[in-house]
C-alpha cells in the first residue's frame, strides 16, 4: 500500500528480542525504529553489491586494522517444508465433500479379531 507521496507502508512481524535490538538502536543514535531499518537496508545493499563484485566488507579499527569481517552467505534461504510438501505433491484434489471424505475412512475401517499374543 501506498500513499500519494509514493511511500510504500509495511507491516512487520518481530520476536520481542528482536524488537528490543531494534528500539535499543533506535535509541542509541537518536532516530526511529523505521529509520534504523532504512539504514540496515542500505547496508544489506552495500554488502550485496561488494559480494557482487568480489569485493569484502570490513570494520576497521582505528588503525585501520580489521576487526570484523562481515561475511555474508552464499546459501539460498531454506525454503519452508510445507512449501516443499505443496510444491512436489500439490493440492489435494476431490470432488466429494469432507463429510463424504470421513464417512468413507470410518466405513473402510475393520475390526480384527484375531488372536495375537506376544
Amino acid at each position: 500500500m501506498s500513499d500519494i507521496h509514493g511511500i510504500v507502508r509495511l507491516n512487520l512481524d518481530l520476536s520481542p528480542e528482536l524488537n528490543q535490538i531494534l528500539e535499543e538502536l533506535a535509541t542509541k543514535i537518536g532516530t526511529s525504529k523505521s529509520d534504523v531499518l532504512r539504514q540496515a537496508i542500505t547496508l544489506m545493499q552495500i554488502m550485496v553489491i561488494a559480494k557482487e563484485e568480489t569485493k569484502k566488507l570490513g570494520v576497521p579499527e582505528a588503525n585501520q586494522l580489521i576487526a570484523n569481517e562481515i561475511i555474508f552467505s552464499s546459501e539460498q534461504p531454506k525454503p519452508h517444508p510445507l512449501d516443499t510438501f505443496m510444491e512436489r505433491l500439490g493440492p489435494w484434489e476431490d470432488e466429494r465433500t469432507a463429510e463424504e471424505i470421513v464417512k468413507e475412512i470410518y466405513d473402510s475401517r475393520t475390526i480384527s479379531n484375531n488372536d495375537i499374543s506376544l
